[in-house]
């Protein structure tokens, strides 16, 4: 029986089977064909093939993802980044690269590229970024090699020169840009090829051209404040001015023509001379700061401007439109565009015989490059007027005109031109901004949209369209423009400025409809109408757009929102960066590793990642020092020099100023006291009360801080007495000693010279100075000073007349 029950089911499954599967393909010999057998076979080992891992798929992924990127043309968007990123690694270095070498690698890069360009596309690629990256290097060499002399120490002489411009501050004080023809008594061996002089006392000014001359004292560019600040040094040898000053009196000037000018030089004078001529009556018409903010938008002279306004502007992130940038040339050009496509689409006739939209773009292509020509040509206003030429010459090929590509192609022609702008603020936040938007507006044009039922939409709310829909929508797009832009520049601005805008999204909504609307279009049509004398009207319409602009900064400043970040380490900046410019270039989902390198760069900014903050800051002659003590920054002047000290408070985050000792708690040392006693009386003085210079007199102080002594003189015959007392010496007197014998630290304004500003952590030793009986404490005791140069061993041509000696004529270079 169970047997039987047994066959049964065997014979229900088996016809079960029978029904589920399809008639088999037999031929007449009832086999199976070969090619169906071949098919079942590769699906059962198909199907008995085990799923890919998650590191297969993530590689294919990945691989699709680089191939869709690749098709879109994303190695040309990276060519300026090489490029950049070879100017910007030549500039770093400490010594100058071979130009020969450099030369070599560029010829095997091209070699390489061009004979695998075939077989081999990654390493023709690979081959071309190395070119590029090499090419960027070359720019910045030729670039170095063309530069000026810079002054290598202060000095008063007699200079004689010829007026290159001029500029005049609020109180008429003239400052003139002239180019040295001789100097004497003392007659400078190594002169610089042109200065900038600030004449103070009234007098007629000199007019562009002529021959100038008087008694002045001139000042060498200085470097760095601090280890990782700006080089203005670096700033004036790429902006061609060897040394800045003034004259003692009011200078004299011959009006006569001068010889060997040639016909660019003549045109040059006069284009400088109409700039002034604009500035002149613009300030006429408009007084105060609206007028000094109309003279920079227009020729680019921000004299007339006050501290206080400025200061306004940055903190709440409205400076940039102190600089003739992108956004200004770009609505002068595109007022003019619009308005000649308008007015010739009055006339169809016209419309239909001509191109209307590239004679509009030509219009706007002279008005932008006469803009380049009247506001100075600035490194910032080449740069716009490259990029919007760049876009006005696509407009007349029929392409596209605001584009990555062409981005990057006005790149390439500003890393070429000018490869030091790679390094300085403007570059980076200027095309920062402009790809980021780019990509935002790219971003949102690629979304899913429901075209029916927006047009359904649209005709059931006709009020979309009426002017209160406009305005919404106007005001939309510029909060979205401000607030990708304002995220763009953020990181460049808080390493350069060490600083972010808190509030800056409310006061550029505020503010950039003005500029729009009514500053850039009323001071064009100033400028226009000028040569006829009927500037007033519309210059005064700008002054009051400007007014509110002034208005609406004010307003948001009270508000707060300015965070000082402090010093931003290079390594964060770099890193951000990177993941900054993958985040804007790529569209797939690979531009996550751009905003994983964004967060790690933000990350590296945390206190418990950034580099130790500084004890104690040396300005490069020695005459200030800076103590940072809890809250505050002590120092040894009751009245700091303020473009040094600012700097420093700003990169400590805003730190406020703990003068020294007052002189009348800190007795006056008079011509009889021996050294030693002014020294243990201030020492003394400063044990009661740590953290905090006390001084007497001006060049005499003392401090006490984290159980070490520190002592700054400007009086060499004070040095052996105080490397005995203290652990830190610092002198502001160039002399040839090079160490204290009790094993104290020296610091003279001669290593000063060459090391450039510092930076010094101060670490408690196990036994002070102050556990010791008598000078001459255990040297033992005094190696927990660590010393950070700005300039430590860097011999560049920014920075070799540092080492120049100018009684031998010769230049004391280090091994």
């Amino acid at each position: 029986m169970m047997q039987a029950e047994r066959e049964v089911t065997e014979h229900e499954k088996v016809g079960a089977r029978a029904v589920a599967t399809p008639a088999l393909p037999l031929d007449d010999a009832g086999t199976l064909p070969v090619a169906w057998r071949d098919t079942r076979r590769l699906s059962d080992v198909a199907a008995a093939r085990p799923a890919p891992g998650i590191a297969t798929r993530l590689g294919r992924a990945f691989q699709s993802a680089a191939s869709v990127e690749t098709d879109r043309g994303l190695a040309f968007l990276f060519l300026p980044v090489a490029m950049g990123a070879g100017a910007g690694l030549y500039y770093m270095a400490p010594t100058d690269p071979p130009l020969l070498l450099l030369a070599a690698g560029l010829m095997a890069a091209l070699l390489a590229g061009v004979f695998t360009r075939l077989r081999h596309i990654g390493v023709a690629r690979t081959a071309g970024f190395a070119a590029a990256l090499i090419s960027g290097s070359l720019a910045a060499a030729f670039e170095a090699h063309n530069g000026v002399i810079l002054l290598d120490s202060d000095v008063t002489t007699s200079v004689t020169g010829l007026v290159e411009a001029r500029e005049f501050d609020p109180d008429g004080r003239v400052r003139y840009l002239i180019r040295l023809k001789n100097t004497a008594d003392p007659q400078i061996r190594r002169p610089p090829d042109r200065v900038r002089l600030s004449a103070r006392r009234p007098h007629q000014p000199a007019p562009v051209g002529s021959q100038i001359s008087g008694r002045a004292r001139l000042t060498a560019p200085s470097g760095p404040v601090m280890p990782g600040g700006y080089d203005f040094a670096f700033r004036s040898f790429a902006d061609g001015i060897g040394a800045q000053g003034y004259f003692y009196r009011a200078p004299a000037y011959n009006v006569e023509p001068q010889d060997g000018r040639g016909l660019v030089q003549v045109w040059k004078d006069g284009l400088r001379t109409a700039r002034e001529d604009i500035a002149a009556r613009i300030r006429l018409v408009l007084p105060g700061d609206p007028g000094g903010i109309a003279a920079a938008l227009t020729v680019s002279d921000r004299r007339g401007i006050s501290r206080e306004t400025v200061d306004v502007l940055r903190a709440t992130g409205l400076a940039h439109i102190l600089a003739i940038s992108g956004l200004h040339m770009a609505l002068a050009a595109g007022i003019l565009y619009i308005g000649v496509r308008k007015a010739l689409a009055v006339f169809p006739a016209l419309v239909e015989a001509l191109p209307v939209k590239k004679i509009a773009a030509i219009g706007a292509l002279m008005t932008a490059t006469a803009y380049l020509m009247i506001s100075g040509g600035s490194v910032s206003t080449q740069r716009a007027w490259v990029m919007l030429t760049v876009m006005l010459v696509a407009v007349l090929a029929d392409r596209p005109a605001l584009t990555m590509r062409n981005v990057a192609l006005a790149a390439i022609v500003i890393i070429l031109i000018s490869p030091s702008a790679v390094v300085g603020p403007g570059f980076q936040m200027s095309f920062a901004a402009t790809a980021a938007l780019i990509s935002a507006y790219a971003a949102i044009a690629r979304r899913p949209r429901n075209t029916a039922a927006r047009e359904v939409a649209q005709a059931r709310r006709p009020g979309l369209r009426s002017l209160p829909g406009l305005v919404a929508k106007a005001m939309l797009g510029l909060a979205i423009t401000s607030l990708v832009a304002g995220l763009a520049t953020g990181l460049f601005s808080a390493h350069h400025f060490h600083r972010v805008a808190g509030n800056g999204l409310l006061a550029n909504l505020l503010a950039m409809p003005l500029v729009t609307f009514i500053v850039m279009p009323a001071g064009l049509l100033a400028m226009l109408v000028m040569p006829f004398g009927l500037e007033a009207w519309p210059l005064k319409l700008m002054g009051q757009g400007l007014e509110a602009v002034i208005a609406a900064a004010n307003f948001v400043n009270d508000l707060g929102g300015d965070v000082s970040v402090g010093q931003i380490p290079v390594e964060a900046t770099l890193i951000a960066g990177t993941g900054f410019v993958l985040l804007v270039f790529l569209t797939s989902w690979l531009r996550l590793f751009g905003l994983a390198l964004i967060c790690l760069g933000l990350t590296l900014v945390m206190p418990p990642f950034r580099q130790a903050e500084p004890d104690l800051l040396v300005s490069e002659d020695g005459r200030l020092v800076g103590l940072k003590t809890g809250g505050s920054l002590a120092s040894n002047a009751a009245r700091p020099s303020a473009f040094i000290f600012r700097q420093w408070q700003t990169a400590l985050r805003g730190m406020p100023h703990l003068p020294p000792l007052p002189a009348e708690t800190v007795k006056k040392s008079t011509s009889d006291e021996p050294a030693p006693d002014i020294l243990d009386r201030l020492l003394a003085s400063a044990v009661r009360e740590p953290s905090r210079f006390h001084c007497a007199g001006r060049g005499l102080c003392a401090a006490v801080h984290k159980q070490l002594a520190i002592i700054a003189i400007d009086k060499a015959d004070l040095i052996g007495a105080a490397c005995d007392r203290a652990d830190l010496v610092i002198v502001a007197v160039p002399v040839y000693l090079g160490s204290c014998r009790s094993g104290a630290t020296l610091i003279t304004s001669r290593t000063l010279r060459r090391s450039g500003a510092l930076a010094i952590i101060l670490e408690e030793p196990p036994r002070s100075f102050l556990s010791q009986s008598g000078p001459n404490p255990d040297p033992e005791t005094r190696q927990n000073i660590q010393i950070r140069a700005a300039l430590q061993g860097i011999t560049r041509p920014w920075t070799i007349q540092r080492y120049y000696d100018w009684r031998t004529d010769t230049f004391d270079l280090p091994n």
